[in-house]
């Protein structure tokens, strides 16, 4: 087999050099064969030839696949630059967005690299006093071209000199044999700074800080018109540094690319970001714990740099803080921490580092190979992917609104194209958040050949205590009402009975007896054990101690939010302390079950133990409880049924002689259910 490059793709690399190209299988990012092929020595623009064994393409689509790849990042062109979906995908790349080979440069690593990084030209990013930076000394007998804007160094750049480095500044330098690039790092150099929080440091072309990054509000407001709203993506250097200001050196770096993400917050003076991993730019993967929660969750496609939203004139923390209650139900939500962003080396403020609801989030999560999950986006009737397709969920909505679901055997074939315990969780807890931009927005779920539809969390910006709402809610608006509406009080979702309404759904299935059931006893577990005020404060709490009053006050010294006139349910401004998030929950807890109790004609809660002895455990309406011993509130005299569950162990008996398994039963005061197990 016989392939031609233009001598243009080569520049990036010595002529008569020996280039290893990796063909990765369609059927699997994990596997590789490295192929060894020499390049003759060709003008400028003159078709060079490689000579590639006929053997190495497992099919035709992987000839197409690399045909493709080859021929966009030769021509620097790509159809899309921001498809997410797939690695394959060519973005616009400069030549130093190309991998050089290992042996001759001094090329950016992410923690997951497995070989050694050759020695460093320049001192180690970190946090320093003013100093003077020796210009570099080139180990391949080149020339060292450097620059200290955050561009990218190239030929025609000036020869690297001594530089007085007095601010903090991002030092990009590459060394060159002629036009080629055989070594490059970039180094960011804190100078004279204390950052108690995590920090992100962004080398990006100055063209896109100034004119997408910087870019100042405008009006009238979203200003559509704007380059922010345009849908580019920039190749950027990242950097970061776990420990701020006290990190003796970088935790990761990596090539990356940059796109503005967001709805209207994109016309505030802080945007929110994403970083893509992408193979054309390095790795394709960032493998690295970025979050404290799950850890070991680590390999990632992506990941946000977050303006709080609709939130950056009220707080930092609502919606992080929202989903992070959700941790150990049958909703995904978005990892999260706070971080301090520098761009070229110039101070950004404080962003919400988040995880990207995607495919890739399920593969990162889940072990799921990301190429078999669909996810999908849904706002009013407008239903599209992320990644693999939108129509398993369409069908499931149609199958959900086109049949009687008061019918068991209707109601379980729903059961298998829809995550049931995921749905009421979901359900429960935007009914506890009081979420007006919901259900006719901000809706995200996924789905593979193992698991059902499954819900995420997304966008919790207009609950809780915000009182800047979407038309014809507020903090009184009652929220069955508001979803058996639509989410909306206009369009073509307000009181439409169109299966494409994410409301239907419910209006639907809570006709059916075993669903209302389980909904209205997964509530009170939810309410009981996960999103309340009691957790409420414990998680404001905990994200706000990562956050140093001096760290805040410089964010809002270069962001200052005064001026926006916003106020909270409590009649206050912007709060970084989360006071009235805690005062609204609190006032929520009891608020929130009335609600309930009024919807299904319920009593008053009521304190019962359900609990195992042995090794099993008992599901509560098929759903697995908090613990082995559970005591919590339920609605008196709601039924509920009982399974015990064997887990190594085999089922004897309840406690009060019964063998009926499942059986149901009412709630009461002081009720005890004791599955024993042998």
């Amino acid at each position: 087999m016989h392939l031609k490059f233009r001598q243009s793709i080569l520049s990036l690399i010595p002529s008569l050099a020996v280039i290893s190209f990796l063909f990765a299988s369609c059927s699997s990012e994990n596997y590789e064969e490295i192929v060894t092929v020499s390049i003759k020595d060709g003008v400028l623009g003159d078709p060079v030839d490689i000579d590639v064994p006929s053997d190495l393409f497992r099919s035709s689509s992987d000839m197409s696949l690399f045909k493709t790849s080859s021929s966009s990042i030769a021509s620097g062109k790509s159809s899309d630059s921001k498809t997410d979906s797939s690695d394959s995908s060519v973005k616009p790349v400069s030549s130093s967005s190309i991998d050089v080979p290992k042996s001759s440069a001094s090329q950016a690593s992410s923690s997951s690299q497995k070989t050694e990084t050759p020695a460093s030209a320049l001192p180690p990013a970190g946090f320093y006093s003013a100093f003077t930076l020796t210009a570099p000394t080139p180990k391949n007998g080149g020339v060292f071209r450097c620059t200290y804007d955050g561009s990218e160094p190239t030929s025609a750049t000036a020869q690297a000199s001594n530089k007085n480095i007095s601010s903090t500044t991002a030092v990009r330098c590459y060394e060159f044999i002629g036009n080629d690039i055989v070594a490059k790092e970039t180094q960011t150099y804190f100078i004279n700074e204390t950052i108690s929080m995590p920090v992100v440091a962004i080398s990006v072309a100055p063209e896109y800080f100034n004119g997408y990054v910087a870019a100042p509000k405008c009006s009238p407001d979203p200003c559509y018109s704007a380059k922010f709203w345009e849908d580019v993506e920039y190749p950027v250097h990242v950097e970061y540094f776990a420990n701020g200001s006290r990190s003796t050196q970088k935790d990761f770096e990596i090539d990356a690319g940059i796109s503005i993400m967001g709805g209207w917050s994109r016309n505030q003076i802080k945007k929110s970001v994403s970083i893509a991993m992408r193979k054309e730019y390095q790795d394709g993967r960032l493998k690295y714990p970025l979050f404290d929660t799950r850890p070991e969750k680590k390999k990632f496609k992506a990941f946000n740099l977050r303006n709080n939203g609709n939130r950056f004139v009220s707080d930092y923390i609502e919606d992080p803080m929202a989903v992070s209650l959700l941790e150990g139900t049958h909703v995904d939500y978005q990892r999260s921490r706070q971080v301090v962003v520098f761009y070229n080396g110039v101070y950004y403020g404080i962003h919400d580092m988040r995880e990207k609801l995607n495919e890739h989030f399920v593969e990162t999560n889940y072990g799921i190979d990301s190429k078999g999950v669909d996810v999908i986006k849904h706002t009013n009737t407008d239903i599209s992917a992320s990644g693999g397709t939108s129509e398993g969920y369409i069908s499931m909505l149609n199958y959900a609104v086109n049949n009687d679901l008061t019918i068991d055997a209707n109601y379980i074939t729903l059961g298998t194209m829809l995550d049931i315990a995921s749905y009421v969780d979901y359900m429960a807890a935007e009914i506890y958040y009081h979420n007006g931009d919901w259900p006719n927005n901000n809706l995200r779920a996924w789905h593979s050949v193992e698991q059902p539809w499954k819900f995420m969390a997304f966008d919790i910006d207009h609950g809780f205590d915000w009182t800047w709402n979407v038309s014809g809610f507020g903090q009184s608006t009652n929220i069955f009402t508001w979803i058996k509406n639509g989410g909306t009080t206009s369009g073509s979702c307000y009181k439409s009975s169109n299966s494409l309404c994410f409301h239907n759904l419910y209006n639907n299935i809570i006709k059916n007896e075993n669903f209302r059931r389980t909904f209205i006893n997964r509530a009170a577990v939810l309410y009981n054990s996960f999103v309340n005020s009691a957790k409420v404060e414990t998680a404001v709490d905990k994200m706000v101690s990562t956050m140093p009053i001096s760290d805040i006050t410089r964010d809002m010294n270069k962001f200052p939010r005064a001026q926006l006139w916003y106020t909270n349910s409590c009649n206050n401004g912007f709060e970084y302390t989360g006071s009235c998030l805690k005062t609204w929950s609190r006032s929520r807890d009891s608020k929130v079950i009335q609600e309930f109790q009024n919807e299904f004609g319920l009593e008053s809660l009521v304190k019962m133990t359900i609990s195992a002895t042995g090794l099993g455990t008992v599901l509560l309406d098929d759903i697995a409880l908090p613990s082995q011993s559970y005591t919590g509130n339920f609605f008196n005299g709601h039924p509920m049924k009982l399974t015990a569950s064997g887990n190594g162990g085999i089922f004897v008996e309840w406690e009060d002689g019964s063998t009926q398994n499942p059986r149901f039963v009412y709630a009461s005061a002081g009720a005890t259910y004791t599955a024993k197990f042998k």
